[in-house]
């Protein structure tokens, strides 16, 4: 059995360069820990986000704190033979959750002008960036 405290936990900085903005990130449950699942406490300071990345697993973000925002792959436009993808918004505010599917490009933060926190929970796996 794994049992802690959040507030007991040193960020992680490993991640760091996967971020704009200030970004704390408190990994709660690893692979370390658990082959089954992975749940990080990710706390996003004034319009802070994510780059643009995909997971080969589903993700669950669960809003803890403030106003965020996911931005998710809706649709590739091929017009003029250039690939532009097209995002969709969602509003993520405190005690709102979303799943974010398997393979869909999306990045998600804080909404500009305020803090935001979420846990992140899914199946360990590889994540692949945009850079």
């Amino acid at each position: 059995m794994l049992e802690g405290r959040i507030a007991d936990i040193a960020p992680d900085k490993s991640m760091l360069k996967y971020f704009d903005g200030a970004v704390e990130i408190k990994k709660m449950v690893t692979d370390a820990t658990s082959a089954e699942v992975e749940a990080y406490l990710v706390t996003f300071s004034n319009g802070a986000r994510t780059k643009l990345h995909y997971h080969e697993t589903d993700q669950i973000l669960i809003a803890t704190r403030g106003k965020g925002v996911v931005s998710l792959q809706s649709k590739v436009d091929m017009t003029d033979g250039a690939a532009r993808v097209q995002m969709e918004e969602h509003t993520l505010e405190e005690g709102g959750f979303v799943c974010v599917p398997a393979h869909v490009w999306h990045w998600h933060g804080a909404q500009k002008g305020a803090d935001f926190a979420h846990i992140q929970v899914k199946k360990p796996g590889k994540t692949t960036w945009f850079e």
